[in-house]
């Protein structure tokens, strides 16, 4: 095996740092990635906090949420029958809409997704389709 002069070695080197250094530099420039499973657009790490249900919700926890969230005054008409977040037309979905709404509309504080402890924060943009969360 042949060794490699200084020359060869250092122009070796440089390319190698020159590889990494660009690779890096797009890595931290990049905008957030977009994740399509469907018609469903996750946007991961835009910086905004999102509030839904949490897994262990009852039906009758949801149905609660839904009704005093659309009662306090947001706008529901997305979540009715038809439209364009009715789809899937579950009671969790209708009510992780409603829930991030009211949260949006009052400051986004941690008691604004409280919702009797069944409400948690998350980081994933939960919009998907034609369905875009505020």
């Amino acid at each position: 095996m042949k060794s490699l002069s200084s020359a060869s070695f250092l122009l070796l080197s440089t390319v190698v740092f020159h590889l990494f250094s660009s690779a890096t530099a797009v890595e931290t420039d990049a905008k957030p990635s977009i994740i399509s499973k469907g018609d469903s657009k996750l946007s991961q790490s835009d910086g905004r906090k999102f509030c839904v249900s949490k897994p262990e919700a009852s039906d009758a926890q949801l149905k609660k949420n839904l009704d005093w969230a659309c009662k306090e005054g947001i706008d529901c008409s997305p979540v009715e029958p038809g439209a364009v977040c009715d789809d899937p037309a579950s009671l969790r979905s209708r009510t992780n809409y409603a829930m991030n709404t009211y949260y949006r509309t009052r400051g986004e504080t941690k008691n604004a997704c409280d919702f009797e402890g069944t409400g948690r924060l998350i980081d994933t943009n939960p919009s998907y389709g034609e369905c875009t969360y505020l």
